[in-house]
């Protein structure tokens, strides 16, 4: 391979990719960048395996076509410090030459035959589904939801965002078993019933992506069990869970709540705020905080080995008195998320029972979290 490129794009087009790329010592040559010249194009491609994302961008010149394997790191870091808008890439004895005007520097490549062969060419003809959304407004959707799901790989039909469509409504939902998160989104056409699992990578590494581009509409459809979002310039495939999701719905279809607390979003966080201080390195039960009901008071308890707080607060709370010990963290999770001037809303059920937190009279963004077992 022998190219000129323009250096700011490649570096633009690199920082795409290696937001899917993670260090694998087992697997080394998918801890690097792959390009390839594709026409006048050159071709970008990084994988975890489970996640690909791939790019392109014009070359100035081809003058030899061709596929390289890099490590990215310490080229990006050299690229970022030269001075030519362009500069010449070539493939010596087994080595990349980079060149520009007043310096030249070799790396080394590994086998691009050996690079895993991923499914990057679109079949539309095999498309299952299709939607088309806001990039920002996906990417604010994941943000509202993720933090819900389990963060390890031990389970992955947890380790999840779940995406469910029903009339012209499509469905995020994510749950660690401890919590769950239900947010539902309108859409002009929805064709037909789709119910996959996404893998949180997967969102992790595009809800980064959205963040660093400019506002676009993204397409996502299914082809032979992967997922794929596109923008105009940018392809994200990514396998889908097989596994069985948990059965939420009778989770959410739960209307035994028979008493309620109402509270400013703002008010209620500054309370949070304050108690994590305390609990946050709590030995024993870790965020963990009582909160008492009384009339129309609430008073909230934090203890950790060397100091504890205590906060009181005249509230509209109806319902009979209840004491119940509540994660202030995964409180704060869901709160962060919602408009702080608006009032919101826990239902409880009792002091071993899940509590729903909604913003007041919104139906499409829920929470659900459990309890954790009170101390005497």
């Amino acid at each position: 391979m022998k190219i000129r490129i323009q250096r700011i794009e490649f570096l633009k087009r690199l920082r795409i990719i290696e937001k899917t790329i993670n260090e694998n010592k087992i697997k080394p040559i998918i801890s690097c960048a792959y390009i390839e010249t594709r026409g006048d194009n050159l071709f970008f491609c990084g994988t975890n395996l489970e996640t690909t994302i791939t790019t392109e961008m014009q070359c100035k010149e081809i003058i030899e076509a061709g596929k390289l394997v890099f490590q990215y790191q310490l080229i990006e870091e050299y690229l970022k410090e030269l001075k030519d808008d362009t500069v010449i890439f070539s493939e010596i004895d087994g080595n990349l030459l980079i060149e520009s005007s007043d310096s030249s520097s070799e790396f080394s490549l590994m086998n691009a035959e050996d690079f895993p062969k991923i499914l990057v060419n679109e079949n539309f003809s095999e498309k299952i589904e299709e939607f088309k959304i806001n990039s920002i407004e996906l990417a604010e959707i994941f943000e509202k939801i993720k933090y819900a799901a389990s963060p390890s790989s031990d389970n992955l039909s947890i380790n999840c965002i779940r995406l469910e469509s029903e009339d012209n409504r499509l469905k995020f939902i994510t749950t660690d078993t401890y919590r769950l998160v239900y947010l539902e989104k309108e859409l002009e056409r929805i064709k037909s019933k789709i119910e996959v699992s996404i893998p949180l990578n997967t969102v992790e590494a595009l809800t980064k992506l959205l963040r660093s581009i400019e506002s676009t509409e993204i397409t996502f459809y299914f082809i032979n069990r992967q997922i794929f979002f596109k923008t105009p310039d940018v392809l994200i495939v990514s396998r889908i869970i097989d596994m069985a999701f948990p059965n939420y719905k009778g989770i959410l279809l739960n209307n035994n709540y028979n008493k309620k607390l109402t509270i400013n979003a703002e008010i209620f966080m500054k309370i949070l705020k304050r108690i994590t201080i305390f609990v946050r390195n709590n030995n024993e039960t870790k965020y963990g905080a009582t909160f008492y009901f009384n009339g129309k008071e609430m008073q909230v308890h934090g203890v950790n080995e060397v100091a504890k707080i205590n906060e009181e607060l005249v509230v509209n709370y109806e319902g009979e008195n209840m004491k119940i010990a509540l994660n202030t963290k995964f409180l704060s999770d869901f709160i962060q998320n919602l408009n702080k001037s608006k009032d919101i809303t826990l239902e409880f059920v009792a002091s071993n029972s899940s509590v729903k937190i909604k913003e007041n009279d919104v139906e499409d963004y829920l929470y659900i979290l459990m309890p954790l077992a009170l101390k005497e």
